[in-house]
C-alpha cells in the first residue's frame, strides 16, 4: 500500500472509529437500565453525526433532569438540519419542564409550521397556552387536535377545561359529557365535570 493511502486512512481512522456503533448500543442499554449518566458518557468523542448525537444528548439530558443543557443540545440539532420536525418538538420537553410556557409555545409553533396536523405539536401547543392562561387560543388549539383524533379524550379534556377556565360552563359540561360516555373512568374528564356542575 501507498504512503498517501496509508497517510489518509490515518486522517480517516477517527472519523471512521467514531462512527463506530458499539458506542450507541452500550447508550441504549445504559439508558434501558435507567444509568443517564453512563448512557450520555458512551458517546463521549462521538462525532459520526452532528444532528443525531446532538439530539440524542438532547433527550438523555431531559431525562436526567438537566433542562437548560437539553434546550442548548436541541438547538444545537436544530442548527445542524433545519428542516428536522424531531429536533424542535423534542425542545418543547425541557422548556416546558422549566415551565417557560411562551418558548416551548413559539417552539411547537415552529413545528406546527412544517407539519400542521402534527399531533403532539398540536398538544403542547395547547397546554402551553392553557398555562399561559390565554384559554380562548387553547380551546382552538386542543379543537384543532380533537378534530384530527376524535377517539382521544385527553384532547377533549383539553377543549373543556379550556371552555370552563373562560366561564362558559355549559358549553364545558356538554364537552365532558361526551367523552364519559366513551371514557366513563377518564380522571380529568370527571373532575371537570364536577367542575362545570358545581353552583
Amino acid at each position: 500500500m501507498r504512503r498517501s493511502t496509508w497517510v489518509l486512512l490515518g486522517v480517516l481512522w477517527p472519523t471512521l472509529a467514531s462512527a463506530e456503533p458499539a458506542a450507541w448500543s452500550r447508550s441504549y442499554a445504559a439508558e434501558a437500565r435507567g444509568d443517564l449518566p453512563s448512557a450520555l458518557s458512551a458517546l463521549d468523542g462521538d462525532a459520526s453525526d452532528p444532528y443525531l448525537l446532538a439530539l440524542r444528548k438532547g433527550w438523555l439530558l431531559y431525562l436526567s433532569g438537566r433542562h437548560t443543557e437539553a434546550i442548548t443540545a436541541y438547538q444545537q440539532a436544530i442548527a445542524a438540519s433545519h428542516g428536522a420536525i424531531e429536533a424542535r418538538l423534542g425542545a418543547t420537553l425541557p422548556l416546558m419542564a422549566l415551565r417557560r410556557w411562551q418558548d416551548a409555545e413559539k417552539a411547537a409553533g415552529e413545528v406546527l409550521a412544517l407539519a400542521p396536523h402534527d399531533k403532539t405539536a398540536l398538544t403542547r401547543r395547547a397546554w402551553c397556552l392553557f398555562n399561559l392562561g390565554r384559554y380562548g387560543e387553547a380551546e382552538v388549539a386542543y379543537r384543532q387536535a380533537w378534530t384530527d383524533w376524535p377517539s382521544d379524550p385527553d384532547l377533549g379534556a383539553g377543549v373543556g377545561w379550556s371552555l370552563l377556565r373562560q366561564g362558559k360552563k355549559d358549553a364545558a359540561r356538554a364537552v365532558f359529557d361526551r367523552i364519559l360516555a366513551f371514557a366513563p373512568d377518564h380522571a380529568s374528564a370527571n373532575e371537570g365535570q364536577q367542575a362545570a356542575t358545581a353552583p
